[in-house]
């Protein structure tokens, strides 16, 4: 099975009662009447009602459930089983994927990234919808799920902004500003209606020097049932990994970014990490900030570094791995030293190298 028939997957992910089903509602009345999509509901309890709920969208339409559990765990039989069966009923043309409210969708995106499932589907973007009115109640914010789910997310859909007040509405913007690695696009509706472009929106825009075209939000965006080609007047992408410096007045700052391929050594990053602003060798003086997400041979893990002192956490970001670090000084600093450490933990090299300009996670 060749890369081009691959089925492109999206994930729509968000909080119980934030208005998946709805935003798939929506999703599914307005695709396009030739095309044939397939939907995957994973509801935690035992009685299946948003499967219900969406199978009564129309024609050229397949709708999965999977009750009582979650999906989102990579031991978890159940998604694998019902993606096989979709594949062998009949290939949509585009599969939507409803984690439970309460699953961790990480899990998900690291079984689409299995050897086997990943000849026959191609993660697109995830999409995330977020209540502003959650956003500042500890019911919410303190949930570990309901910050994976703003992790993992490419675009974050605020939805229900017809019932917050402008505090809300403030608190929400400013906490999706501050996520990193940065959101591709953030956009506000009700009704769970955003459009459908942005399922296929542009997910390494940084390879091509430019910033994803989001439609608006009564635009239609026609989706594509495979893989757009780039335009041959497109220009030749960046070899990896990506690296992008930049200065202002006294302040420099450089980031490095990696496919989702590329597994670093966590041991190594942890020590990277605990020498920054000590090694004068990784020729950092005046180092203020260094955070980076990274894919190491055990999990995810964000690092960080700040006021002198390291961290690390699980992070359940999927699409890159990034470092970035920001230093004051009268002079940018050579950054090749520390790029060159980066490079030394990396596990498979081969990652940064030959991989189709084409493929996204």
């Amino acid at each position: 099975m060749t890369a081009a028939a691959r089925v492109p997957v999206n994930l729509v992910t968000g909080f119980l009662g934030v208005g998946k089903t709805t935003a798939l509602t929506h999703l599914l009345a307005d695709k396009p009447a030739d095309e044939y999509w397939a939907v995957v509901v994973n509801e935690f309890g035992e009685v299946g009602i948003d499967g219900a709920t969406l199978s009564s969208c129309g024609e050229g339409l397949q709708v999965a459930e999977v009750p009582g559990g979650c999906i989102c765990c990579t031991t978890s039989p159940l998604l694998r089983v019902s993606l096989t069966r979709l594949l062998r009923a009949r290939r949509p043309a585009r599969l939507l994927i409803e984690p439970s409210g309460l699953g961790h969708p990480a899990g998900i995106v690291d079984l689409l990234r299995d050897p086997m499932l990943a000849k026959a589907f191609e993660l697109r973007g995830v999409i995330t919808l977020l209540d502003p009115a959650h956003v500042g109640d500890a019911r919410y914010n303190s949930h570990e799920t309901w910050r994976d789910q703003l992790q993992l997310a490419d675009v974050v859909v605020l939805n229900k902004c017809d019932r917050a007040d402008v505090a809300q509405l403030q608190l929400a913007r400013e906490l999706v500003g501050k996520l990193y690695p940065p959101k591709l696009a953030c956009h506000e509706t009700s009704q769970g209606i955003f459009p459908a472009g942005l399922l296929d929106i542009e997910l390494q825009p940084e390879r091509w020097g430019k910033a994803p075209q989001i439609p608006s939000a009564h635009q239609r965006s026609p989706v594509q049932p495979m893989r757009r080609n780039k335009p041959a007047a497109e220009p030749a992408p960046e070899a990896w990994p990506l690296r992008k410096a930049q200065s202002s007045l006294d302040s420099h700052s450089c980031g490095w970014i990696f496919p989702a391929e590329t597994q670093f050594f966590s041991a190594a990053l942890a020590g990277l990490f605990e020498r920054l602003g000590q090694d004068a060798a990784l020729g950092l003086a005046g180092l203020s900030r260094a955070k980076g997400v990274f894919h190491t041979e055990r999990d995810w893990y964000r690092f960080d570094w700040v006021d002198g002192y390291p961290g690390v956490q699980a992070s359940a970001y999927r699409r890159d791995s990034r470092c970035e670090v920001i230093v004051h000084a009268e002079k940018a600093p050579d950054w090749s030293a520390f790029e060159q450490v980066l490079l030394d933990a990396v596990i498979n090299p081969k990652t940064l190298s030959g991989i189709s300009t084409g493929d996204s996670d």
